[in-house]
């Protein structure tokens, strides 16, 4: 067997102490998810349920049609919203990266100041209801989502691709849209599925948009849904408590555990998804550490 040095060692364990805490926090939420109410409420929180019950996500599935619907519309939201923006902040970064951009510094200039500075809630709230007219429509998940920092990003990554090939997909006739499309893109994959993974999962994870700009129950994201459950559930649990129905034990409402199957279901395309981005993930994620 391979000897392993002490230094070696010493980082095996820590990194091995440094998963634990990502991981058992996860399993404890899927194990609470499973326990029964009374057995969280009395004995707290345990990585093995003292009791296997379902209640909580019987509880959820009540609900089976909105939140199916809300899968489909988060995940419009989340792939066609990440889709278009990462291609949009691609293809500014290749702009940016050639030397022969005209009014670059101007361009420049423009996105580092609207990195720093933005025009707040209310002016966008305005924009987006008044002027664009997106208000309770589904179109209103896909306008927006550029970022200057990940426009520098993808510059970053551009300047440091070769020359040579895409002056020789030129020669051979190739135009610009070809060159990014055909031969930048393929070279770019790193930085491309990290960036479309992060606006992905941010965006699956988001319920400001609905919060502010959706007052259509259809139209809901997933994670707002998913609030509004809870809150449907704690608030007819409280009636029942001020009213002091006597209610059977299947009829109580699992509001703890609850919370926690909410979090498990709305984590779920999101881990299926992860595996598939790991490979580019930790090496795209080292590209803004390069100066450009």
């Amino acid at each position: 067997m391979k000897k392993i040095s002490v230094g070696k060692g010493i980082m095996y364990a820590a990194f091995f102490i440094i998963m634990l805490t990502c991981i058992i926090p996860f399993i404890l939420i899927i194990s609470i998810s499973f326990s029964t109410e009374t057995d969280v409420l009395n004995d707290g929180f345990r990585l093995i349920p003292e009791h296997f019950s379902t209640r909580a996500y019987e509880a959820a599935f009540e609900q089976f049609g909105r939140i199916l619907k809300s899968f489909g519309v988060t995940f419009f939201y989340a792939a066609i919203g990440t889709f278009l923006s990462v291609a949009m902040m691609a293809m500014a970064g290749y702009v940016l990266a050639h030397k022969e951009c005209y009014f670059k510094k101007a361009f420049t200039f423009y996105l580092t100041v609207t990195m720093f500075f933005s025009g707040g809630l209310v002016p966008t709230y305005l924009v987006m209801t008044k002027l664009l007219h997106l208000g309770d429509t589904i179109w209103v998940y896909i306008v927006g989502g550029i970022t200057p920092y990940t426009i520098f990003v993808f510059r970053t990554y551009f300047k440091q691709l070769p020359d040579s090939v895409s002056e020789s997909a030129r020669i051979d006739g190739a135009t610009e849209m070809q060159v990014l499309s055909k031969v930048i893109v393929p070279m770019s994959m790193p930085v491309l599925a990290t960036f479309s993974f992060l606006g992905f999962s941010s965006r699956w994870n988001d319920y400001t948009m609905s919060m502010y700009y959706i007052t259509d129950p259809d139209l809901y994201t997933i994670q707002y849904l998913l609030q509004n459950i809870l809150n449907e559930a704690s608030t007819i649990k409280q009636m029942q408590q001020q009213l002091g129905l006597a209610l059977a034990k299947n009829e109580v409402i699992p509001t703890e555990t609850l919370k926690f199957a909410l979090c498990v279901l709305g984590s779920i395309p999101v881990l299926i998804m992860f595996p598939f981005f790991q490979r580019y993930y930790s090496k795209g994620m080292i590209v803004g550490s390069v100066k450009g």
